[in-house]
């Protein structure tokens, strides 16, 4: 167990894999065993579980280990603030997609 995880360093090491511009860290599962998701805006991918390639670079540039890469066309944002990631929403959809539901972002 590595305790807390804050998003900034995750982020900030996924961001520098070739391609990638935009990254969110988000934690997914109940409140004391969360996994490490990353989510990655690119509008030229479809919304879901990344491809094979995108996954081993991500995983290869975070630590702590990361148990799932998402893409997404667009991050949520927080109305109050429009340019503030929307972790809270990010996180559900997170979660739906890994539970096998449908990928599309209701944001």
């Amino acid at each position: 167990d590595s305790g807390p995880i804050t998003p900034v360093s995750v982020e900030v090491a996924a961001e520098a894999t070739h391609g990638v511009a935009i990254a969110a860290a988000v934690g997914v599962g109940p409140v004391g065993c969360q996994q490490l998701v990353v989510v990655v805006q690119d509008a030229s991918r479809e919304s879901g579980l990344a491809d094979d390639s995108l996954t081993a670079q991500i995983r290869s540039a975070v630590v702590p280990a990361v148990a799932a890469v998402l893409t997404v066309k667009a991050l949520p944002v927080d109305i109050r603030h429009n340019t503030k990631i929307d972790r809270t929403a990010l996180a559900q959809w997170a979660a739906q997609v890994l539970a096998g539901d449908r990928a599309r972002p209701s944001w």
